[in-house]
């Protein structure tokens, strides 16, 4: 099944290898084939990086866009470790669910899924912080 996708003026985003820019107006077409696709809004880059979650995310994003489990392999104990450090640090149940679901998304090759799951990371670390 093809995934339609909606741009709005000037917004990017990556397909494969490639980064595509949207001209001046809105525009949809479909995807036929499978490959990796990110928004603008989705793409962090590593200077953004600057918090547990978002390191963890941006790991997730380095593997999504490597394309597959065995060419992201060199990246898998920096995030294992990453997210074994949150735990260590934040060890609630929430935490505990998100990162052994985004954990096995990982193993399961399911990188687009993980990063879903270390975008809501991110959500609970910003309102962790946010109650001191």
């Amino acid at each position: 099944m093809p995934l339609r996708l909606r741009l709005k003026p000037h917004e990017k985003l990556v397909i494969g290898n490639s980064v595509i820019e949207n001209g001046p107006k809105s525009t949809s077409f479909l995807v036929h084939s499978k490959t990796t696709i990110l928004r603008e809004k989705d793409i962090l880059t590593e200077d953004d990086a600057n918090t547990p979650a978002k390191r963890i995310y941006y790991l997730a994003l380095l593997m999504y866009l490597a394309g597959t489990i065995e060419e992201s392999k060199d990246l898998h104990p920096t995030f294992f470790e990453l997210t074994k450090q949150f735990l260590e640090a934040c060890p609630s149940q929430q935490v505990i669910e998100i990162i052994s679901e985004l954990g096995s998304r990982i193993l399961d090759d399911d990188f687009y899924g993980a990063l879903k799951n270390a975008r809501a990371l991110i959500k609970y670390e910003k309102k962790v912080l946010s109650q001191d």
